[in-house]
């Protein structure tokens, strides 16, 4: 009886070290849901992030979402689904910066919409700065 304890015990201890010393993913596992590409920057993943003082971040996939009239959007489209992280308030005002970007990974800061809008898209921003996020390396790299 006592051989069978003392071999059920190493056994549940050597399963509690192998699982204690396996590898992590490291492309999963970085602070902040960043995502962390070989050759790449690291970077935040798509989604709305609050900044200070009530300033926030959109970043995703801008888009020209024909609904309602047409409003711009950036979008999650890493998943099953794409996903709305935020419709920019004044796109109709940044038309001519926004244009140019459609389809292409941005980074939009600006601040939460707390107005009246027929768009239920998700949440809104009044856009201050538009950028594309570029993951070729540059010269330097």
């Amino acid at each position: 009886m006592f051989a069978r304890i003392l071999a059920l015990a190493l056994a549940l201890s050597l399963a509690l070290v192998l699982v204690g010393c396996a590898a992590d993913d490291p492309a999963t596992d970085e602070p902040n849901g960043a995502v962390d590409t070989p050759g790449a920057d690291l970077r935040l993943a798509p989604g709305l992030y609050d900044l200070e003082d009530d300033v926030v971040q959109a970043i995703g996939t801008l888009t020209w979402v024909d609904l309602e009239g047409g409003f711009w959007a950036v979008v999650d489209t890493t998943g099953a689904e794409d996903t709305n992280v935020a419709v920019i308030a004044n796109g109709d005002e940044l038309a001519d910066v926004l244009a140019p970007l459609e389809g292409r990974q941005v980074s939009v800061v600006g601040e939460r919409f707390d107005g009246m809008s027929i768009r239920m898209a998700g949440p809104e921003i009044i856009a201050e700065t538009v950028e594309e996020i570029d993951d070729a390396p540059s010269a330097a790299e």
